[in-house]
C-alpha cells in the first residue's frame, strides 16, 4: 500500500511540474474565430475564420500582431472565405481556405495566386518542408492530404486510415498527423471514438497509428522528442512523449485550434476560436 501511495504522489508531483512549465504572457482579444498563427520577422499573422468554417462568404481575413500581442493591422490581408492553416516559405504565406490554398505576398499582404484543390471540402492545416513542398489536410469528408509541388496542387493521399486528418508536422521522413476522429454527428462534429496521432511515411505513404484515441485533435507542434497537441472540443493542450504517451498540461475552454511554438520553442501561442482571442504562454 505504501509503495502504491508513493507512486501516486510521484505522479501528481510530476504533473504539477509539467503544468508549471507554461506561464501566461499575454492575450490578444477582438479577433474573429482565430484558427492558426505563424511568426515572420518581428510579427505574428493570425487567420480569422470570421464566419462559418465551411461557408464561402468572403468574410475571412488575416491579422497582423506585434510580438507583444498588440493587433497592429486587424485586416492585414483580405479576400478569404474561412482561412485556417497558415504556412510560410520564403516570402510567401500559404493559407488553407475551404477548397483553395491561397498564396499571399508577405511584404504586401496581397494575394498572388489561388490553388484549387479539386474534391476538397475542408482544407485545414498546412505544413511546408525545407524544399518548399506544401502539404494540406482535408479534414471533414475528405480524409485526404493534398500537396503543392513545383507550382502544382494535387491529391497526395486519400485513405480512411487518416481518421479525419487535421494538424501536420514533418520530422525526418515522416509526416505526423493529429486526427479528429470519425465524425458521428455532422452538426456538432462529435465522435464516438476520438482521434489519434498518426505518421505517414513520405516515401511509400504507409500509415501508422502511434497512440490510443485521446482527443478531437487540432494543432500539432514538435516539442523536444515529442509533440504538443490541442483538443478542439475539450480545449485541452496535451503532450505526446517519445513513447507516445499522452498527458494534459493545460485546460482551456473549447475551441483551442492550430497552436504554434515559436522563439526556439520558448513561446506557445494558442488561437482560441470560440473566445475570439490568441493567448501566449512562455514554455520554461
Amino acid at each position: 500500500m505504501k509503495k502504491i501511495l508513493s507512486i501516486v504522489i510521484a505522479f501528481f508531483a510530476l504533473s504539477t511540474i509539467i503544468a508549471q512549465k507554461l506561464e501566461k504572457k499575454w492575450e490578444a482579444t477582438g479577433l474573429e474565430a482565430p484558427e492558426s498563427v505563424v511568426a515572420y520577422k518581428d510579427f505574428y499573422l493570425v487567420s480569422n475564420v470570421a464566419g462559418q468554417p465551411a461557408e464561402k462568404n468572403g468574410l475571412g481575413y488575416i491579422s497582423k500582431l506585434s510580438k507583444k500581442g498588440e493587433i497592429t493591422i486587424k485586416k492585414w490581408a483580405i479576400g478569404f472565405n474561412a482561412p485556417k492553416g497558415l504556412g510560410i516559405y520564403g516570402e510567401n504565406l500559404y493559407v488553407a481556405d475551404i477548397d483553395l490554398v491561397v498564396l499571399v505576398d508577405l511584404n504586401t499582404g496581397k494575394i498572388k495566386k489561388r490553388f484549387k484543390a479539386e474534391g476538397a471540402t475542408f482544407l485545414n492545416d498546412i505544413e511546408i518542408t525545407s524544399d518548399g513542398t506544401v502539404f494540406i489536410t482535408d479534414t471533414f469528408g475528405g480524409n485526404a492530404i493534398y500537396r503543392i509541388k513545383d507550382g502544382e496542387i494535387s491529391l497526395w493521399l486519400k485513405n480512411d486510415l487518416l481518421n479525419y486528418p487535421n494538424g501536420l508536422k514533418v520530422k525526418g521522413d515522416e509526416l505526423f498527423v493529429s486526427s479528429w476522429g470519425v465524425v458521428t454527428n455532422q452538426e456538432t462534429f462529435e465522435t464516438e471514438v476520438p482521434g489519434v496521432l498518426l505518421s505517414v511515411n513520405l516515401k511509400d505513404k504507409s500509415i501508422k497509428t502511434l497512440t490510443e484515441p485521446f482527443g478531437n485533435l487540432d494543432g500539432l507542434g514538435v516539442l523536444g522528442e515529442g509533440f504538443l497537441v490541442s483538443d478542439w472540443i475539450s480545449g485541452e493542450i496535451m503532450t505526446v512523449d517519445k513513447n507516445n504517451k499522452t498527458q494534459v498540461i493545460l485546460n482551456l475552454k473549447p475551441g483551442s485550434a492550430d497552436l504554434g511554438l515559436f522563439e526556439n520553442q520558448e513561446i506557445l501561442l494558442v488561437p482560441q476560436m470560440l473566445e475570439g482571442k490568441l493567448t501566449a504562454y512562455s514554455v520554461n
